[in-house]
């Protein structure tokens, strides 16, 4: 789904009614809606090196919205609050072992800080499509799980564009403009949380 069609598609169901320039407002702002909803979700790997205290998602990943979890190795490992952790171990920065937990270190960055320290390098990344019953696992990997808002470049699934066409049609037919029509603004967000609940 591009967005060249999802707007084409707000603009043919409007009858050529909205105003272009708000409508790619409303786009963007839908866009992050769903990814807050957690509706365009994604994983990466990332290599972890013995000693390695943070992974920094915000400079390979880009318009996270929400951290899902995290498998370190092969398990999912426990959100830790900062101040919890501090409390637990003072020193936990200098702990070294197995990672068992993570904590959101900078959360305007999207730092997530690795507890105990990795004291083991990971095993190179395979293929996409590895052997049978995993005999390549890649070992000591950390693979975290995210939501992302799918604004240029990223497309969002195909399947959300009419549910986002009209989350559009209906923030723009409901603000002051010349064009306002409550009934189908209303109308435009009850389908959408109609199409929500059946893609859910």
């Amino acid at each position: 789904m591009a967005k060249v069609d999802t707007l084409a598609l707000v603009t043919f169901l409007s009858s050529g009614t909205n105003d272009p320039s708000t409508t790619d407002r409303y786009y963007n702002d839908t866009m992050i809606e769903l990814a807050e909803e957690n509706w365009t979700c994604d994983a990466q790997a990332f290599a972890v090196t013995p000693g390695q205290t943070e992974i920094a998602l915000g400079t390979v990943l880009i318009n996270v919205i929400n951290l899902l979890g995290i498998i370190y190795d092969d398990r999912e490992i426990d959100e830790i609050p900062l101040r919890q952790l501090e409390m637990l171990d003072p020193w936990w920065r200098d702990s070294k072992g197995i990672t068992t937990s993570y904590t959101e270190e900078d959360v305007s960055k999207k730092t997530i800080a690795l507890y105990p320290t990795p004291d083991r390098p990971s095993t190179p990344l395979g293929g996409t499509f590895g052997e049978p019953l995993g005999g390549d696992y890649a070992t000591y990997n950390a693979i975290v799980f995210y939501s992302q808002a799918a604004l240029d470049p990223i497309q969002p699934p195909f399947y959300l564009e009419l549910p986002t066409a009209l989350r559009i049609m209906a923030r723009e037919f409901n603000r002051e403009s010349d064009h306002p029509d409550p009934a189908l603004s209303a109308l435009s967000d009850q389908l959408t949380m109609l199409f929500k609940e059946m893609l859910g």
